[in-house]
């Protein structure tokens, strides 16, 4: 197996704040839950060890740390459910010939911004050749929409070698993450393969309906609690520069004002280097 395969190469992230329709604690038990069952199984075999650890405070006062997720997921979810500073967890197997481990993936909640005002949650999954598998996609979609049901979120995304916490958009605009966060219901923090626009936003943009007829994405849901999850293509190989431009355009009216500059430290950059607030957005024909 190669290195590219070995990768967790595909993530999920999704951005909690007070407005959320349930107590954050309840939604990021919620995540952990939804993602062990839905992205950490293997067919009909789960993958065979893993681990997590919540730290209760910035301080690093009080950790919890189990070796399966599974087998103590009451302690883990009492651990998680009172919104701690950060906790994560790790599934994997044994690598041939006992060597290491074979890292299928991570789920993660952390407290951010002033006074831990957000929760950022977050999966990282092994894709490999399957960001061109149009049924793993849709798993992928059907997971972030499940696994915030009960959130009205102020952000979420799913990309491809996407693993910063900043959106490729605050980088290049050198936007404080604070303020972002602050104003994520303001202006929408990025874009990507799937984007998730707060109930605020989605209103500014006309709504479900107006948006699917930008032409600009493959599917639009609506997430029960509030907010809308855009889907670009059916598959993420496919999200090219031009279906990446097509949802510039449609999302450029919710989007910071601004002239995009380079950012080092994010090498592979997946935006258009264009001021949102000097383009309208196209209509689908």
């Amino acid at each position: 197996m190669d290195d590219e395969a070995l990768c967790t190469d595909v993530t999920l992230r999704a951005t909690l704040d007070d407005r959320a329709a349930a107590p954050r604690g309840d939604l990021l038990v919620h995540w952990f839950r939804t993602a062990t069952d839905l992205l950490f199984a293997t067919g009909e075999r789960e993958l065979s060890e893993s681990w997590a650890l919540v730290t209760e405070s910035i301080d690093g006062d009080r950790e919890v740390r189990v070796r399966d997720v599974r087998a103590h997921w009451t302690e883990l979810a009492d651990a998680l459910r009172p919104s701690p500073f950060y906790a994560a967890a790790g599934f994997h197997e044994p690598s041939p010939g006992g060597v290491g481990v074979d890292d299928h993936g991570r789920i993660g909640g952390t407290r951010t911004g002033r006074g831990g005002s957000h929760t950022e949650l977050s999966a990282q999954v092994r894709g490999a050749e399957r960001i061109a598998d149009a049924a793993w996609c849709a798993h992928l979609v059907d997971f972030l929409a499940t696994a915030l049901d009960g959130a009205d979120p102020a952000f979420a995304r799913i990309g491809h070698l996407d693993f910063q916490e900043t959106t490729d958009l605050e980088a290049v605009l050198k936007r404080p993450h604070r303020r972002s966060l602050h104003e994520s219901r303001t202006l929408l923090r990025g874009y990507s393969w799937v984007t998730g626009v707060p109930a605020e936003l989605a209103a500014r943009l006309g709504g479900p309906t107006a948006l699917e007829a930008t032409g600009a994405f493959h599917a639009v849901r609506e997430l029960r609690a509030g907010g809308l999850l855009l889907q670009s293509t059916e598959t993420l190989a496919d999200y090219d520069r031009p279906h990446l431009e097509a949802v510039f355009h449609a999302l450029a009216p919710v989007l910071p004002p601004g002239t995009p500059d380079e950012a080092p430290g994010h090498p592979t950059l997946r935006l258009t280097f264009e001021d949102a607030s000097r383009v309208r957005p196209r209509t689908g024909s």
